[in-house]
């Protein structure tokens, strides 16, 4: 009895030092994300039940790929931190909740076998018409005296029947050895792009904790990442030249830091994340003969760790509506309440009362509104009486409830400070790890600018529509491609450069055949001459141009004349050439820049010489 009693004892001894050394682990939940140009700041939070005195708990779902030293924890109920450590946890490929690459890997199993199958009955199908051919020709010549006709017909025809029965079944089964190759070849490229999502693996903290009392502990944990970045880009809209140019601002969102972004707080920023810059200072600069030497470079040089100050963010709420009645109350009347449910039903009941709703200016029924989710609302309306029937005629009989909803603006909120250009954006977003890139949208700006037609027949006669918009440091813009549409026609890609000094943003549109520009020598002008121990020749050009548009165009039309480097060569712009807005003496570039009025037709001249000594040879 008592050594079935210690035997006893033992194993419950056993069994709570088992437990107790057993892990406790929770999972993290990712709310925020912050991307950069390179690099993201992820926020996770998870909640854990401590006891009082030492814990020691394991957190996962966090990215494998992070800066350690960026890493912040943050606890409640007076929770300490008194060591953690982040490691990778490589042995979760069973618990991977990438479903996606699990169906995809069963089919190439699959088919795999069927391939195995059909590869394995070819080979059988292409000996037996070996045999087949190698019996029927020894059958054929086995015979002294050869074969009577009879039997070589009936060979013959043996033959033929299953050496056609054999290749066409060795022809089915190629086909079929084609469509398992196909398919096996196609699922693997789709498995490769699930595979960039990287499940495999987890980042994990483990923590020790000491905690005042027994309590439930929330813990919210950020790092820094480089596996993710977006680009800014965008979408610019010219309907006509008398109207405001729509400039659409998008991004493009990509990360692989082995996590599916579900439903997480999205901010864009325009920062670049550095290893503790500081602003350079001069050291003396000693003179010394150069000597050349071998330079070495480590690899280390190519690689730079990162690290981030933690930000917090929070959620707008809406308190604009807060109950799902809100829209049949305000039609209702002034005097019932928002959530006044018995007058929601009375006047739910009263079906000839019932007033037309119409979201953003098309008509719809009561169930469509009541399927409205209130967050994407952005204003409401209540016409009654003469105001509704004025608009809306009879329908607007028993009131109208207009509703206005959210664009993408709405949910976008940009802010600038002395170094970022940041996106909040108020909704929820899903982001997969696959590293494909996401559209986002991000705010539409209008702005005014002033079109030209612009020309430089020396380089190219074709004549170009431009868009100049001055002040346009004020729409906040960032450096990134462009793409134009002018009269809905995709003109082409253009690109944005934020930190241009220029005062105006130029657009090109494209090229225009209706406003023709030529440009040719007067040779009646250009003549050689010789003056002792120099040359000396005269050039002269005329430029044509022709309006024929239907109404005036603004021109600005450049040409070129030589710039000399040398004092034995000189350059002389002469007084015939057309007056023009202005001389760029140091480029030698003259621009030309009027009104031309529709089917009018200019002309402009330059003319200049070249003296030169005799003998030499220049780039004219």
């Amino acid at each position: 009895m008592r050594t079935r009693l210690l035997i006893i004892t033992a194993a419950l001894a056993l069994c709570l030092n088992s437990f107790a050394q057993e892990k406790k682990t929770i999972k993290s939940k990712l709310n925020d994300a912050t991307v950069f140009f390179q690099g993201a700041e992820l926020l996770h939070t998870a909640t854990a039940t401590l006891v009082k005195g030492d814990n020691e708990i394991y957190i996962e779902g966090l990215s494998p790929n992070i800066d350690k030293n960026s890493l912040k924890i943050k606890t409640t109920n007076g929770v300490i931190v008194s060591a953690y450590e982040f490691s990778v946890d490589y042995l979760t490929e069973g618990k991977s909740s990438n479903t996606i690459a699990k169906k995809l890997t069963d089919s190439i199993d699959i088919y795999q076998k069927k391939l195995d199958q059909v590869k394995t009955e070819i080979k059988i199908t292409a000996n037996l018409i070996d045999l087949l051919q190698q019996g029927t020709e020894k059958n054929v010549s086995g015979s002294d005296k050869g074969m009577g006709i009879d039997e070589l017909m009936k060979t013959m025809d043996y033959y033929k029947s299953k050496s056609l029965d054999l290749y066409n079944v060795q022809t089915a089964n190629e086909k079929k050895r084609d469509e398992c190759s196909g398919a096996i070849s196609r699922l693997r490229k789709q498995l490769d792009q699930e595979s960039l999502k990287n499940n495999k693996t987890s980042g994990i903290i483990k923590l020790a904790l000491s905690a005042p009392v027994a309590a439930n502990c929330n813990f919210t944990i950020s790092y820094y990442t480089t596996a993710a970045g977006w680009t800014p880009y965008y979408d610019i809209n010219i309907a006509s030249t008398d109207k405001p140019i729509k400039i659409a601002a998008k991004s493009k969102v990509r990360q692989t830091t082995g996590l599916d972004w579900e439903r997480v707080k999205l901010t864009l920023s325009s920062a670049v994340p550095s290893n503790g810059k500081v602003a350079p200072l001069f050291n003396a600069w000693f003179l010394d003969y150069y000597r050349p030497q071998a330079r070495t470079e480590s690899s280390s040089a190519y690689f730079d760790r990162r690290s981030l100050a933690q930000n917090s963010y929070s959620y707008k709420e809406n308190e604009k509506f807060k109950n799902d009645t809100w829209f049949l109350s305000l039609a209702a009347g002034a005097n019932m309440a928002v959530g006044d449910n018995k007058g929601y039903m009375d006047y739910r009941d009263s079906k000839a009362s019932q007033p037309l709703y119409v979201v953003d200016g098309a008509p719809v029924d009561a169930d469509y509104m009541a399927s409205l989710d209130q967050n994407m609302i952005k204003d409401v309306n209540v016409l009654k009486d003469a105001s509704s029937t004025a608009i809306y005629g009879s329908q607007g009989a028993n009131g109208v409830v207009q509703v206005s909803l959210k664009s993408m603006d709405d949910y976008v909120s940009q802010k600038e400070n002395e170094l970022t250009m940041v996106y909040n954006i108020d909704m929820p977003y899903t982001i997969p790890g696959n590293g494909k890139e996401q559209t986002i949208d991000l705010q539409t700006r209008e702005t005014t600018a002033e079109y030209k037609y612009y020309c430089a027949p020396k380089l190219d006669p074709e004549t170009y529509l431009l868009a100049e918009i001055s002040n346009w440091e004020q729409l906040n813009l960032l450096s990134g491609k462009a793409n134009i549409t002018y009269d809905g026609t995709y003109v082409g890609e253009s690109f944005i450069n934020a930190r241009s000094i220029q005062d105006k943003l130029t657009l090109t549109l494209g090229t225009d055949k209706r406003v023709t520009v030529k440009r040719e020598k007067m040779q009646d002008f250009s003549s050689t001459k010789f003056l002792g121990s120099d040359t000396k020749q005269a050039f002269a050009y005329r430029l044509t141009v022709r309006n024929g548009q239907n109404k005036p165009v603004k021109m600005v039309l450049k040409d070129q004349y030589p710039i000399s480097t040398q004092k034995a060569i000189e350059v002389e712009l002469l007084k015939e050439t057309t007056a023009w807005t202005a001389n760029k003496e140091d480029l030698g570039v003259i621009t030309w820049e009027e009104e031309i009025k529709a089917g009018e037709t200019k002309t402009y001249q330059i003319n200049y010489t070249v003296k030169y000594p005799k003998g030499s040879n220049l780039n004219l």
